[in-house]
C-alpha cells in the first residue's frame, strides 16, 4: 500500500500527507488507499457490466466524476484480474492498486466518449496543439509537455 496523499471522508477533497484535518469539514483525514468507492444501490455486478478503463485511484476518481456529471451510472471496483485474465499489470502504474470503472453495456459508447475526452492527452501519437496546455488528469495542475510525474499530486504517467 502506498500512501501518497490523504482524503477527507466527507467532501473527498485531497490533501498532502502532512495534513490531519479537513479545514472545511473539520473531520480527520484518511489515507487515500483506505477509501472504498461507493457502490450504487441495485446496480448489476461487474460480471454483467462493461469495463470503461482500469487505472490508479486518481485516474479512476476523475473518470468517475465525469461519468457522474454525464449522468452515467457506474461501478468502481479494485482490479484483481491478472494481465492474463484481461486485467492490467500493476507495474504499469508503479505497482499501486488499480481500479476498474464499469458501466452497463448499453452505456459503454457514451462512457467511452467521456473517457476519451478526459484522457485524450494521454493517448500516444496525438500531439497537442501548441496553444493547448497539458493538465494532470487527477488534479488538473498544468504540466510540462515532458512531465513523467505531476509535481502537485505525484501521479506518475506511464
Amino acid at each position: 500500500m502506498s500512501h501518497e496523499y490523504k482524503i477527507c471522508p466527507s467532501c473527498h477533497e485531497e490533501f498532502t500527507l502532512a495534513a490531519t484535518e479537513c479545514g472545511a469539514c473539520e473531520v480527520s483525514l484518511i489515507f487515500a488507499d483506505d477509501v472504498e468507492p461507493a457502490e450504487p444501490e441495485d446496480f448489476p455486478p461487474i460480471s454483467e457490466l462493461a469495463c470503461v478503463r482500469v487505472g490508479p485511484l486518481p485516474w479512476t476518481r476523475v473518470l468517475s466524476e465525469g461519468l457522474t456529471e454525464g449522468g452515467i451510472a457506474h461501478r468502481v471496483e479494485r482490479e484483481t484480474r491478472s494481465a492474463a485474465e484481461g486485467g492490467i499489470d500493476r507495474r504499469t502504474f508503479g505497482g499501486e492498486e488499480v481500479y476498474g470503472t464499469w458501466v452497463e453495456p448499453e452505456k459503454l459508447a457514451a462512457a467511452k466518449l467521456i473517457d476519451r475526452a478526459t484522457f485524450s492527452h494521454l493517448e500516444p501519437g496525438e500531439e497537442p496543439a501548441a496553444d493547448q496546455r497539458e493538465v494532470c488528469p487527477a488534479c488538473q495542475e498544468p504540466l510540462s509537455v515532458d512531465a513523467i510525474e505531476c509535481s502537485a499530486c505525484g501521479l506518475v504517467f506511464g
